[in-house]
């Protein structure tokens, strides 16, 4: 429970917008290439989820959240759907920084809100140091 690992189950990047953001964040942290973590309950028909980036040794998932095209992305039973999946990461002893784009509104604590820019990079980062503090995501920064 909790292992990060690579999944063949876990679905391609849903938008150029959060490749960027996983290209940045990239740039600043080393990362495993994993996709997937174990949890202690099903998540819909699987032991595991699929976070848009997993940091393995920070035990921390990152997702990237926007309305979609039609305004209807990560809202109503997906937003509901969005809790459950960092619910089972937290029961998994791991920790969920989303960040929501447009006039979503924070569904955890370590939430941020922003796009793509080199400031939500910064701001994620310093949700990382507030989870896991200073010294262990400084030494991990490139």
């Amino acid at each position: 429970m909790g292992e990060a690992f690579h999944s063949e189950c876990a679905p391609r990047p849903a938008s150029a917008a959060e490749d960027l953001l996983r290209q940045k964040l990239v740039a600043r942290l080393p990362l495993v290439e994993s996709n997937a973590v174990r949890v202690p309950r099903p998540f819909f028909t699987h032991l595991e989820v699929w976070p848009d980036l997993v940091l393995p040794d920070l035990r921390v998932a990152i997702e990237y959240d926007t309305t979609g095209r039609d305004g209807l992305e990560h809202v109503g039973k997906r937003e509901l759907v969005d809790s459950r999946e960092d619910r089972l990461l937290r029961a998994a002893h791991g920790e969920v920084v989303r960040v929501r784009t447009g006039k979503l509104k924070p569904i955890g604590p370590y939430d941020v809100h922003g796009g793509t820019s080199a400031r939500t990079v910064d701001r994620v980062l310093d949700r990382l140091r507030e989870i896991r503090g200073d010294l262990i995501v400084n030494s991990w920064l490139q």
